[in-house]
């Protein structure tokens, strides 16, 4: 098992390349695919502004995490961390929240037959970045909030 910081280290770089690359890219990616079926009924709408919405959320989220969170518990804690842990989990349920409704928006990731190869690839994209995120979050629960909110 790695060190809690190798686990924090991971944490933050797998965070900051969602936001900077992953996110971004799956964002092009869905506006290029509602330009082009904008006419097409079964195409989701709202589906750029659930990514952006997202990839805010995990913006957020990092900046609470690399700025307060990692650093409390790598000075040991503080009477504050296990309040900031719950705000940084609060906010992981409300990623995983769009996340879901994501899922609902796309009958599951599911593309309609017929559509374009990129419409298609999306579909795919939005799952691997959604598995991505959590597993993230599921690391970061068992591995590094889990052990610091139960102590007393």
């Amino acid at each position: 098992m790695p060190d809690r910081d190798s686990v924090l280290a991971a944490l933050v770089a797998d965070g900051q390349s969602l936001v900077h690359d992953q996110l971004p890219d799956l964002i092009g990616l869905a506006e290029t695919v509602a330009t082009v079926a904008r006419d097409d009924p079964r195409h989701p709408v709202g589906l750029v502004a659930a990514l952006i919405r997202v990839r805010t959320l995990l913006i957020d989220q990092l900046r609470t995490e690399a700025g307060i969170v990692y650093p409390l518990i790598r000075l040991g804690g503080s009477p504050m961390l296990a309040d900031m842990i719950r705000a940084v989990q609060a906010g992981q349920a409300d990623i995983e929240q769009e996340l879901d409704r994501m899922l609902s928006m796309t009958g599951g990731l599911k593309p309609p037959p017929d559509v374009t190869p990129s419409w298609a690839a999306l579909y795919v994209a939005i799952g691997v970045m959604a598995d991505r995120i959590r597993r993230r979050h599921a690391l970061a629960r068992t591995e590094v909030y889990g052990p610091l909110v139960a102590q007393p």
